[in-house]
């Protein structure tokens, strides 16, 4: 079986050790066909040389607006940022969606630094921004589903052939889920789905049809089970997702694995 990884954190302190032997091994011997690696805007030049060094990792970059103003004081978005950005976009063929961008409200410190309203405007300035380059989106939203669903209706996004953007790490109601994709969003899944507190994620794949969904790691955080929750996330990991998705939906790993992976190529265009 071959996976997608529509979601990964790669150049993390947790993969400094062995991130390139993890990266070859996992291509070469643990079905893992192409990693989208998820970059921020104080990481751009180390994804760039993250995926011009291997052809199967490619990039989104975008700024997380919970993260606007990092906790140093560091800015993480300004204009000339995101002029930057949009000028890197233009010339490197390897960036194929924008973000992870959205709202968290589910931290305090979240909301002390960056302000709600803060967020709402960089959300919005980074979807014209990936509406200007003709990217897809990666959603991320907490504690704000409906904030972030009315942006993004507003909003209006383009569909590039399959999808206008997706819900990273999607973990809200199943109502809400097909809501998005009446709307022309992907449901992003990740090893949440194999907890057992994941009802409400566990309906939401019953309902959400197969070519609606993406699987993803959010490495190297959300170890599925049974890998002990603490333990380092990676993407050799995405089978027991399309394991239990296929449980869910009574069908094969293989099918899932070979849908979640046409499903991704199309929607970043690879």
């Amino acid at each position: 079986m071959k996976y997608f990884d529509a979601h990964a954190h790669y150049l993390g302190k947790r993969f400094s050790r062995d991130r390139h032997s993890l990266l070859l091994d996992m291509h070469k011997n643990e079905g893992v066909k192409y990693i989208v690696n998820s970059t921020s805007t104080l990481e751009l030049n180390e994804g760039v040389q993250l995926a011009n060094k291997y052809d199967f990792v490619y990039l989104s970059i975008g700024d997380n607006c919970a993260y606007t103003t990092g906790p140093e004081g560091d800015k993480y978005m300004s204009d000339e940022i995101l002029a930057s950005m949009i000028k890197l976009c233009q010339n490197n063929k390897k960036i194929v969606a924008w973000g992870e961008i959205g709202i968290g409200l589910n931290r305090e410190e979240h909301i002390i630094n960056n302000g709600k309203e803060n967020q709402i405007y960089w959300l919005k300035k980074q979807l014209d921004a990936a509406k200007q380059i003709k990217l897809p989106v990666v959603i991320h939203s907490r504690e704000a589903c409906q904030l972030v669903f009315d942006i993004l209706k507003e909003a209006d996004m383009p569909d590039y052939g399959h999808g206008k953007g997706m819900l990273h790490c999607y973990n809200s109601t199943p109502e809400m889920a097909l809501d998005y994709v009446e709307m022309g969003y992907l449901i992003s899944i990740t090893g949440i789905i194999t907890y057992r507190s994941a009802r409400h994620l566990v309906e939401t794949v019953k309902r959400v049809p197969l070519n609606k969904l993406l699987i993803e790691t959010d490495c190297p955080y959300l170890a599925p089970e049974p890998c002990s929750r603490k333990a380092r996330n990676d993407s050799a990991n995405l089978r027991f997702i399309a394991e239990k998705i296929a449980e869910i939906k009574g069908i094969s790993p293989e099918e899932v694995a070979a849908a979640t992976t046409s499903n991704a190529m199309s929607f970043f265009n690879i």
